[in-house]
């Protein structure tokens, strides 16, 4: 019988990040990590790959990425592609933006973030979601 082991390894060149779980099962926060940077070193990027496929679900505190490193970052993971329904930012292809300004209808953005390619033959991996600004109470989804 042949065995496949699962478990990814870590570059050993690479300080490992301070990856703490927050469940038993799912979902990491990382801390003394810089997106941005991680965006452009391949090192960073095979640690943070690894960590996610370990954690499934990662979450970072207090990253400045501008919106040129956020595609960057997402692009390593594979292509971006535009949202089936609202497109893209049109200086960034496969960035969608989510705001809510003083003439928004409140009705359109209460739990309104959802993936609607689920349904595609080639769903994407994933999302990188980035709070620019959060309330200081709930939102915990």
């Amino acid at each position: 019988m042949t065995t496949v082991d699962f478990a990814p390894s870590r570059p050993a060149t690479v300080t490992p990040m301070d990856a703490r779980p927050l469940t038993c099962s799912i979902g990491a926060e990382l801390h003394g990590v810089d997106l941005a940077a991680v965006s452009r070193d391949d090192g960073l990027f095979a640690e943070l790959k690894s960590l996610l496929l370990e954690h499934k679900v990662l979450f970072f505190r207090d990253q400045d990425m501008s919106r040129a490193e956020h595609v960057a970052l997402a692009k390593r993971f594979g292509s971006l592609e535009d949202h089936p329904v609202v497109g893209s930012d049109p200086e960034y292809a496969g960035l969608v933006r989510i705001y809510k300004d003083l003439d928004s209808p409140a009705e359109h953005y209460e739990n309104a973030y959802h993936c609607d390619a689920t349904w595609r033959d080639n769903p994407p991996m994933g999302a990188i979601l980035r709070c620019i600004d959060g309330p200081e109470v709930g939102g915990d989804t």
